[in-house]
């Protein structure tokens, strides 16, 4: 029998955040053929995430759409049970495989490349004996996915999606700010006009700096990401944030999504490739959760948001984990 998992994160205490931050976090506004990556990374560090507007231009976006839209019927509605999406919510991941043009214009472009290493990468010094040798790690992608909110929706409730990586990280300024403390950020591109009334994301500015035991509050703070197709939201994966109620009763929302996090959040070995799939699809769930198939909970490790391991031995449909799949703590 394995043992016990050892409590190291804080428990959750306080739905309220325990105080207000020492400065008022704002919301700064680039455009993306005059912004910095100074600017930007530190606008990042102040505030948690910054609008970065035309980031890609018109007919770009219209490609990805028309790449990536037939797959949208291919994504089963999310259980009703759970609570992490509304079943009118369509899921769409892997985008780096479907549409060219997002691999190229959204995942290589170079502001987001810049960005990511700046706050992301970790350079250190080692020692072999008597040689002393300095290394990198590189960001890498953590992940893509497109979201379709449909009119019917449902709001989300405030999360941070740093939460697979379970931090336990304290209350601190901007100021205090270092490499290191955040494992990831994450663009979020306007594929549609996106607004309050068809589903925005909201965000909390200033709540990467809260400790990682105190709750989202009770959205006083929050600030809706209301952009043109092309503009995009970019925040660490500490911010509070969610998918917001799609009250039209015609409007689509399109937001495409991709993660950049630290190159070291990988094993030594790359199991996935080191051992060929169909030989890995034959063993047993206990042999292929230590090589790292199984899902580390709540969400990391995912194949279309299903379980890997039932994707590697070719089922099309397979276990969709929701947070009410942890142990809930609080009561309902």
């Amino acid at each position: 029998m394995a043992p016990s998992a050892i409590d190291v994160a804080p428990t959750p205490t306080k739905l309220v955040p325990e105080k207000p931050l020492q400065h008022a976090p704002t919301v700064d506004s680039f455009d993306a053929k005059t912004a910095t990556t100074d600017e930007l990374a530190q606008a990042l560090i102040r505030n948690g995430c910054f609008y970065l507007r035309n980031l890609i231009d018109q007919d770009t976006i219209s490609q990805i759409i028309a790449d990536v839209r037939p797959y949208f019927e291919q994504d089963p509605p999310w259980d009703p049970s759970g609570v992490c999406f509304p079943p009118q919510t369509k899921r769409v991941s892997g985008l780096a495989a479907k549409s060219d043009s997002y691999r190229n214009k959204v995942l290589m472009n170079p502001t987001w490349l810049d960005l990511s290493e700046r706050v992301l990468a970790v350079k250190t010094a080692a020692w072999f004996g008597d040689i002393q040798a300095e290394s990198t790690s590189h960001p890498i992608l953590g992940g893509t996915v497109c979201f379709q909110v449909k009119p019917g929706a449902a709001a989300q409730g405030l999360h941070r999606d740093n939460m697979g990586y379970h931090h336990s990280d304290p209350r601190i300024t901007a100021d205090e700010w270092r490499v290191g403390r955040d494992s990831a950020i994450a663009l979020f591109l306007a594929g549609t006009k996106t607004t309050k009334e068809n589903g925005a994301t909201r965000f909390v500015p200033g709540s990467h700096l809260q400790g990682s035991g105190e709750g989202p509050g009770n959205e006083e703070g929050a600030v809706y990401a209301e952009m043109e197709p092309g503009d995009c939201l970019v925040m660490f994966t500490s911010l509070y944030h969610a998918g917001s109620a799609n009250l039209t009763e015609s409007e689509e929302r399109l937001v495409f999504t991709n993660f950049s996090m630290k190159g070291t959040l990988r094993g030594m070995e790359n199991q996935y490739i080191s051992i060929p799939p169909t030989q890995a699809a034959s063993w047993s769930d206990e042999v292929l959760s230590v090589m790292g198939y199984a899902v580390s909970h709540p969400f990391l490790g995912v194949v279309d948001f299903m379980d890997p391991m039932t994707v590697i031995r070719g089922q099309k449909e397979g276990k969709r984990y929701d947070i009410k799949d942890s142990k809930v703590l609080t009561k309902e």
